[in-house]
């Protein structure tokens, strides 16, 4: 009997709740502590590196709850790089799993190998690598969709500030110059592919935990705020915009369920992503608009979560993605087309 049997992704929520909770005011690798007691790092992990061996279906409401509570952590980043080294670098996936080390990925980039005497060493400039000035490792990608796992104080690393909109996880720009990276920490072609697929799921959960913080706080402020002795949401257009942000929150919630179906790929995944991606906006942004000048104060966190929002947007890179999808549509209908014509 596995371990999902008798297990649904909801019930991981309060759990992720309450240890996001437990974090604040801490620092990263306190927080790393906390959340691997409550076995959040591990959740897709095989259980030889103790993890909880789940689908990728049970960190959606654990990413979701993460970001809907402003974690300031790589969490996402941490529970994906631990399940992809579970195989080829057990003992240190197992290290990441339990706190005791911490890993983040640079989101863009290339990093290219050259071979010399011998020994595989890569240069480049990554970016959008969150929290990579408190981390042990860096996952980057290199050519052909293969990726590298390099010890953030090794010769030739540097780690800068990166000008970011989220300061709560900040981002962070690496430089390579010939690093020296062992051959058992290159991951094979395709690696990156996959873990990007995935990721993309989980930067919708993402977005999804923070549009849903934003909308409950738009409901609350409607509702509790009066103006010519009425609450907010007398007004009807104020009722219809809510109306079409929960819509909104729905659909980036039912990209997420197609995503991680039986039938769901990676243009599901990306689609999810995307989907994500439009409505997260309009809701924070909607949910900004509602507070007025109060959204920008601290207090009210609704500025900080559309931020977060665009920084998961770039990311992903869904501009890019909207025009490849673009792309692919226009070659798939140009034969229907010529036909036609």
């Amino acid at each position: 009997m596995s371990m999902a049997e008798g297990l649904q992704p909801a019930e991981f929520a309060a759990t992720a709740t309450r240890a996001v909770i437990a974090c604040a005011g801490l620092d990263v690798r306190e927080q790393a502590r906390n959340l691997a007691g409550d076995g959040l790092l591990g959740v897709i992990a095989d259980e030889e590196v103790g993890g909880l061996a789940l689908p990728l279906g049970f960190a959606v409401p654990v990413i979701a709850a993460a970001h809907s509570g402003l974690l300031g952590f790589p969490l996402l980043e941490t529970i994906l790089v631990s399940r992809l080294l579970q195989s080829s670098l057990t003992r240190l996936a197992g290290a990441i799993v339990s706190g005791e080390k911490l890993a983040t990925i640079a989101w863009q980039g290339e990093a290219i190998a050259d071979r010399e005497d011998g020994l595989l060493m890569l240069s480049g400039t990554l970016a959008r690598a969150p929290c990579a000035a408190s981390v042990d490792h860096i996952l980057v990608r290199m050519s052909g969709g293969a990726a590298a796992l390099i010890p953030a104080n090794a010769k030739g690393v540097l780690v800068e500030d990166a000008a970011g909109l989220d300061l709560t996880v900040p981002e962070h720009v690496v430089r390579l110059e010939k690093v020296e990276v062992p051959i058992g920490s290159v991951l094979p072609a395709g690696t990156w592919n996959g873990l990007n697929s995935d990721a993309n799921v989980l930067r919708a959960a993402a977005i999804l935990g923070s549009a849903e913080a934003c909308l409950a706080l738009a409901q609350e402020h409607a509702s509790t705020r009066r103006q010519f002795g009425h609450a907010l949401s007398y007004n009807q257009a104020i009722r219809h915009a809510l109306a079409r942000q929960k819509l909104g929150l729905e659909s980036i919630r039912h990209a997420i369920t197609r995503g991680l179906s039986e039938g769901g790929g990676p243009v599901q995944r990306d689609a999810a992503f995307l989907a994500a991606a439009t409505y997260g906006s309009s809701i924070s942004e909607g949910a900004l608009q509602m507070h007025g000048g109060m959204g920008f104060t601290w207090d009210v966190p609704v500025h900080r979560h559309l931020r977060r929002i665009r920084t998961l947007q770039a990311q992903g890179d869904a501009s890019g993605l909207i025009s490849a999808f673009g792309r692919r549509y226009v070659s798939e209908i140009a034969p229907f087309a010529e036909t036609g014509a």
